[in-house]
């Protein structure tokens, strides 16, 4: 039984999965923030989910099953190499902007809370908005990585990518979804950065961008009382100030320490949908500055891990690609990550973006997944070069 139980482990062990020896740190922190997340879906919906579904499991069980999704998506990433997205990126791109489109399909798209986001077939919804982001990512990636090789390309060269990128920028304004749009505009915005385009065309850029933010606020009234809202949430305490106050009475009662995990006030009716975007806001009542402090902590400790990845990718393989790829899904998480507690802190106006890896949603959080097992795969092959 031993002999039989060695060799089932040796073989194990010399397996194509098992040999994926990439940085399993990655992994750790990502199940960390994972289970946690699920922990406070619980605690952050059960009243709610009890009222509304008569069944106070309902939520969280959907978000495990989410879960369980998005590991097996992480899993089967983890087995692609990289040269096979760089090669497909032209076709998800188009396969991508299709889905955007489909959202408009009578019978097909599913319109939530005054927003045509999703795609619904029978029970099942997904927002192809999350799936953007992770495409667009190696789409510019791999456009990129040929100028990245190419000395002598113009400066105009690495806007280039843009013009395919265009339709999905439009479709996801049509929606609307701004908060899905600028974070693929930044995020695309730095892998042309550290792609090593001109410093006055990155200034030129910035400036762009933010011209056109503000004239996409300013002409659209619910975007436009978003941000007046921002400015003087008491103005309209009822109303549209209503969830930003009380997030911020949330973070107030949990003050160092918190109230203890299940102990929060603001989720019992007080704080709507509090398992979504705003989840921070029980985070911080229920484990106080300190469970803040971790969340922030986290998406810092992502964002670095997800460069040094990248970085070496480009030093010691020049692998443009993978490089941009790396950076890219770094950029995008944690800069979500940040933005999302932004709202909730009350430093930005209200976006409607999840918390990555925390916050309920499904197609979030297997997009997440499955763009962080891409993210190990690189590390994989790093090491596999090194070898």
């Amino acid at each position: 039984m031993g002999t039989t139980l060695k060799n089932s482990y040796t073989s194990f062990k010399s397996s194509r999965f098992f040999r994926f020896n990439g940085d399993r740190s990655l992994l750790i922190g990502t199940a960390v923030a994972l289970i946690f997340g699920l922990l406070m879906v619980y605690s952050a919906s059960f009243l709610y989910s009890e009222e509304r579904t008569g069944d106070g499991f309902f939520f969280f069980r959907r978000q495990l099953s989410y879960a369980v999704l998005g590991c097996a998506a992480l899993l089967a990433s983890i087995q692609i190499p990289l040269a096979r997205y760089a090669k497909l990126a032209p076709i998800l791109l188009g396969s991508t902007i299709a889905l955007l489109a489909c959202v408009w399909i009578p019978g097909i798209g599913a319109r939530v809370g005054g927003a045509t986001r999703w795609i619904g077939l029978g029970p099942v919804r997904f927002q192809p908005a999350e799936l953007a982001k992770l495409i667009c990512i190696l789409f510019f990636a791999k456009a990129l990585a040929v100028r990245m090789r190419s000395k002598s390309a113009p400066a105009v060269a690495y806007l280039s990518p843009l013009l395919f990128v265009a339709p999905v920028f439009g479709l996801l304004l049509l929606q609307p979804d701004f908060g899905s749009t600028a974070i693929i505009a930044m995020t695309l915005a730095v892998l042309v950065f550290v792609a090593g385009i001109p410093w006055k065309w990155v200034v030129g850029l910035g400036l762009t961008l933010c011209a056109a933010a503000s004239l996409l606020i300013f002409r659209s009234p619910y975007r436009r009382d978003r941000v007046l809202t921002f400015l003087d949430p008491w103005a309209d305490p009822q109303g549209g100030g209503f969830q930003v106050i009380q997030s911020m009475l949330g973070l107030h009662n949990g003050g160092f320490i918190g109230s203890g995990l299940g102990n929060g006030k603001e989720k019992l009716f007080f704080l709507p949908e509090a398992h979504n975007d705003f989840i921070l806001a029980v985070i911080g009542e229920e484990l106080g500055f300190v469970g803040v402090l971790g969340v922030l902590f986290f998406f810092v400790w992502f964002i670095t891990k997800g460069f040094r990845i990248a970085w070496v990718a480009l030093e010691k393989r020049g692998d443009a690609f993978s490089f941009l790829v790396g950076c890219g899904i770094a950029v995008w998480i944690g800069l979500q990550g940040f933005i999302n507690m932004g709202v909730v802190l009350g430093l930005l106006p209200t976006k409607g973006l999840t918390l990555p890896l925390i916050s309920y949603g499904g197609s979030s959080l297997i997009i997440d997944l499955w763009a962080i097992g891409i993210l190990f795969r690189v590390s994989v092959e790093n090491r596999s070069a090194q070898r």
